[in-house]
């Protein structure tokens, strides 16, 4: 057989041309990686090749879920890609959901919290008071010192892979709370629970009943005004005010000053050329060219030249027990060792009234002379307009002037029926009131007047261990015990 008519055999070589030089197909490879904590998963295609698969979505399924990335899967994302592949690009295809962190509790403080931050304050006419200078933060019970936001909790994240995500909670703001002071049920403000001076010490806030100053009062405090009690360790210089709801104790002495207390005042020294008000009890050792009004007891070692009413007793006892020149009122007794001087110097006592009282009689007087002229003047008005109505001859616009002026004047009629009502009551209770004794255990100096009651009397020669009182509408003399 000739070579030409044998059949040809196919060769098998590697470097031939034959079907075994096609490689082979390649599909393609899903990469998958998750960023941010987990919150975010990408996919990331690599293309096939030679004819291999195009992505599926089971396939990237099945990708996902060997990394473990179950949670918020972008399926409509995944079917995208199914449908029109887009490769060697990182693609969003899961979300997970961020931690939200608290927030941290804070404090806005209602009081002062730096001791600098004092100045004078500013009237209503734009002029600066620098006698006031609010060095005493007076605060009520009740009242708000701090208002307090709680923090929040926050809420928890989810990772990709369905992990949770713990969030940051909230700080609360540290205890501010001293002494005399609560949280509000709610735990949102702090409340005082005393009367008092707030303060803010060592990051707390305390109120106290007591507001002490630690050396004299003067233009570096300014005039003080507490709500409970004060103690001045100094003086009280001229010119300066201090008042209190509660005692008021002073350690040296008042001059030219303010003094006014709604419970008792204790002067260690004494107090001259000032202006004194108590609805307590006074005690000190001297008082000099003063007004002074208490509603309690007065206990002093000499009084000069004063001007005093008291709703008690005066007792001015120790090693002088003198009151020379002045008026000196009180509801009940007077004793002194000495009253008067041997210049005849003119000085008054009256027993039996009390000087609230007198006060409130004062009142209802300026009251009846203001609705008196009131009256006085509205009633020739009030005549005319009448009298025209009587007649027929009140214009309409005259009619609404009658009605206001009546009505001023029925209203001022009747209100000063009733202060002279009021009036002749006080009268009365004046009146009827028992009375004390004036005792001198030493000498009553001629100049000396003396009334009780509706009694009075003139010292003119002087007297010894004198008790003055009243019996069947006179002053009477009687031996001091």
């Amino acid at each position: 057989m000739s070579a030409e008519n044998q059949t040809p055999e196919i060769q098998d070589d590697a470097a031939g041309t034959g079907l075994s030089d096609i490689p082979p197909p390649e599909d393609a490879v899903v990469h998958i990686k998750s960023v941010r904590n987990e919150l975010e998963a990408y996919i990331n295609i690599e293309p096939p090749n030679n004819g291999g698969a195009a992505p599926t979505l089971e396939g990237m399924q099945a990708a996902l879920s060997g990394c473990g990335i179950t949670y918020n899967v972008n399926f409509e994302k995944l079917r995208e890609i199914e449908a029109k592949p887009v490769y060697r690009s990182d693609i969003l295809v899961a979300c997970g959901v961020a931690p939200v962190d608290g927030v941290d509790g804070t404090a806005s403080f209602k009081i002062r919290t730096e001791k600098n931050a004092l100045k004078p304050k500013e009237r209503e006419d734009g002029s600066v008071d620098y006698y006031d200078l609010g060095i005493a933060e007076s605060v009520t019970k009740g009242q708000v010192l701090c208002v307090i936001t709680l923090p929040t909790e926050g809420t928890a994240g989810i990772s990709v892979k369905g992990r949770v995500l713990p969030q940051r909670k909230g700080k609360p703001v540290p205890s501010y709370l001293g002494s005399n002071t609560e949280l509000s049920a709610d735990g949102t403000a702090i409340l005082s629970k005393i009367n008092g001076e707030v303060s803010f010490i060592g990051n707390c806030i305390h109120v106290k009943d007591t507001f002490y100053v630690k050396g004299n009062v003067d233009t570096s405090t300014g005039n003080i005004r507490v709500l409970g009690n004060l103690v001045v360790s100094g003086m009280v210089m001229p010119g300066l005010k201090i008042e209190a709801d509660g005692n008021i104790d002073v350690r040296g002495t008042v001059e030219s000053s303010t003094v006014k207390a709604g419970g008792s005042i204790r002067l260690h020294s004494g107090i001259i050329g000032s202006a004194l008000h108590c609805d307590g009890d006074l005690r000190c050792q001297f008082v000099e060219n003063c007004t002074i009004f208490v509603k309690g007891d007065i206990n002093a070692e000499y009084m000069i030249n004063s001007d005093t009413k008291c709703g008690k007793s005066i007792k001015v006892v120790g090693m002088r027990a003198k009151i020379i020149g002045g008026s000196y009122v009180a509801g009940k007794d007077i004793e002194a060792q000495t009253i008067g001087s041997p210049a005849s110097v003119v000085t008054k006592l009256e027993l039996g009234t009390d000087p609230s009282v007198i006060e409130r009689q004062q009142g209802l007087l300026r009251r009846i002379a203001e609705r008196e002229k009131t009256v006085k003047n509205l009633s020739p008005l009030i005549t005319i307009l009448r009298q025209m109505e009587a007649d027929n001859r009140l214009p309409p616009e005259k009619r609404e002037i009658l009605d206001s002026v009546g009505y001023s004047y029925d209203t001022s009629i009747s209100l000063l029926e009733e202060a002279k009502k009021e009036l002749e009551e006080v009268s009365q209770l004046i009146k009827i009131r028992g009375f004390g004794r004036i005792n001198c255990s030493g000498t009553m100096y001629q100049g000396t007047r003396v009334a009780i009651g509706e009694a009075s009397i003139q010292i003119n020669e002087d007297l010894q261990r004198a008790s003055l009182y009243y019996k069947d509408g006179a002053v009477c003399i009687g031996t001091a015990t």
